[in-house]
């Protein structure tokens, strides 16, 4: 255990024994140690069940089948009062068999979810996020657990094995600013109102809860570690062209997010599932949910 470690539970009162006691969990702190990764758990472990639900319940194979578009309804978007407001879950909506989309997809593909077609780009971003490592290192693969808690596996490696996918993560950054204008290209759909040929705008409850989305989703992506490095990582010089400059003024911006990146991590997260959630809630009879219109609209 370094000396920072030793000085910090020191100053909390307690008292560390070196060397560790060995065996999975034990320890010989006193404190709630064990309280924050279990709570990382049960969130991330909900939201991966809750995600995964989701991503198949649109498919067409076993019981899922049963589910969405194969049992007649579907519930990816709300398309009641002339509107189009669509889950951030399934966008850009890829239909296998249908559309421009849906076209160049092999028939033998066609069973699978829109959603499984694009989630991995998402998930892979989150996953290999430097935050989420931390995160979920911690709560899942008790690497550690805690400061001065004993591990269950060896000791830590580096990216090696299966974890060399970690250093992708910097290319799915990429992917991850794509979506955003394609997210923002979803909440102007939701602000079109469409009567046979008559065209409205208006605002419902789903265009704020999918402009949330975005803005949380930008919040997360432009805070990023790799996004602030690529933006301001190799610069030497701020002020000698206008393009350095401008450099300069998004790198204060990343900077200033970076610092609350774990906020933004989790929250957005937890935005993304409450909006599919909402179109889900309004458009399956299960939760009768509606789509209210504030403004403008039909």
């Amino acid at each position: 255990m370094a000396d920072w470690d030793r000085e910090y539970l020191s100053t909390r009162g307690i008292s560390v024994k070196l060397p560790l006691r060995s065996g999975f969990g034990r320890t010989d702190r006193v404190d709630g140690w064990w309280k924050g990764p279990t709570a990382m758990a049960a969130y991330l472990g909900i939201m991966i069940m809750y995600s995964t639900w989701r991503g198949m319940m649109e498919a067409d194979f076993w019981i899922f089948e049963d589910f969405g578009r194969s049992a007649g309804y579907s519930t990816m978007a709300i398309e009641s009062n002339g509107s189009h407001v669509l889950s951030p879950l399934f966008s850009p909506l890829i239909i296998p068999g249908q559309g421009t989309f849906g076209g160049p997809i092999p028939e033998f593909l066609w069973w699978m979810s829109p959603a499984m077609f694009i989630l991995i780009f998402p998930a892979g971003f989150r996953g290999t996020c430097y935050y989420y490592r931390k995160a979920y290192y911690r709560a899942f693969f008790q690497q550690p657990t805690g400061c001065a808690v004993s591990k269950p596996w060896n000791e830590y490696s580096g990216e090696t094995g299966l974890l060399v996918v970690q250093n992708l993560h910097r290319y799915f950054m990429y992917i991850a600013l794509a979506y955003l204008p394609i997210l923002s290209y979803d909440v102007w759909l939701s602000v079109n109102f469409h009567d046979a040929d008559v065209h409205h705008y208006g605002i419902s409850v789903g265009t704020i809860v999918l402009l949330i989305n975005v803005l949380m989703l930008t919040g997360y992506t432009v805070g990023c570690h790799a996004f602030r490095h690529v933006i301001g990582g190799g610069s030497n010089d701020w002020t000698g062209t206008p393009m350095n400059r401008m450099k300069y003024r998004m790198w204060k911006v990343s900077t200033k997010l970076n610092e609350s990146h774990k906020e933004w991590a989790l929250y957005s997260l937890f935005w993304v599932m409450f909006t599919d959630f909402y179109v889900y809630a309004c458009t399956d009879p299960l939760f009768g949910w509606n789509d209210i219109v504030i403004w403008g609209g039909i």
